[in-house]
Formats: structure tokens, C-alpha cells, sequence
């Protein structure tokens, strides 16, 4: 994704938040851009408006600060461009996940008073 600021950015702003988590942003190969436009003054008056921007390949990211590693982001931010966070799994797949541990605990256990008293 392209993002346009009006001053030149960091390639990496890392910005610790209260909840364990981080927000990441950033901001790669930055080239200054000048657009003219149109912009009216009056009733069908206009005058030509210059707008320079920092135009980048930008990201940004909120994670779990355990997660990610400043200096690896800092490194190496090109690889961070499509980073996805790791997503919180759902109630379901929480519930989903224990009676599958809980039925193969269940089997284990069988199988293990199986060949105790057997």
C-alpha cells in the first residue's frame, strides 16, 4: 500500500503500548511528489494549488510485543511490508481445540489402564 505524508518519515517507527502490544509502521521507499491542482477562490475562479507530499510503501501492524522483534523489524522492514498479525483465536476454536486434547487424553488414558490392569 502507498501512503502519502507531508514530511519525510522513518523507514521504522516502533511505539510501545500500555497492553503488552506494539504498533509498527512503516514507511519504504520514499519519493517526494508535487501535484498541481485546481482549487477555486471565487465563483468560477481557480487557481493552481502546488501540494508537495512524501509518497512510501507502507505498512503498519499492532502485535503482541512478544511477537515481534524491534531490531529484526529495524534490520530487515522490507520483510514487514505484509506482515499479518498473529489473530486471537476465536471462543470456538479455543472450545474446539480442548475437546479434541480432552478426547485424546481420554484415549490415552484407555489405552493406558488397558495395559496396566490387563
Amino acid at each position: 500500500m502507498k501512503a502519502r505524508f507531508t514530511t519525510e518519515q522513518p523507514a521504522v517507527s516502533w511505539q510501545p503500548l500500555d497492553n503488552g502490544m506494539v504498533d509498527v509502521t512503516i514507511c519504504l521507499n520514499g519519493q517526494e511528489v508535487t501535484e498541481e491542482n485546481q482549487q477555486m477562490v471565487e465563483k468560477e475562479q481557480y487557481i493552481t494549488v502546488t501540494d508537495t507530499f512524501w509518497e512510501y510503501d507502507f505498512h503498519q501492524f499492532r502485535e503482541k510485543a512478544e511477537n515481534v522483534n524491534r531490531e529484526a523489524v529495524e534490520k530487515n522492514p522490507e520483510k514487514y511490508l505484509e506482515y499479518e498479525p498473529q489473530k486471537e483465536k476465536t471462543l470456538e476454536q479455543k472450545v474446539q481445540e480442548q475437546e479434541e486434547t480432552i478426547r485424546m487424553l481420554k484415549s490415552c488414558l484407555l489405552e493406558m489402564s488397558e495395559a496396566v490392569y490387563a
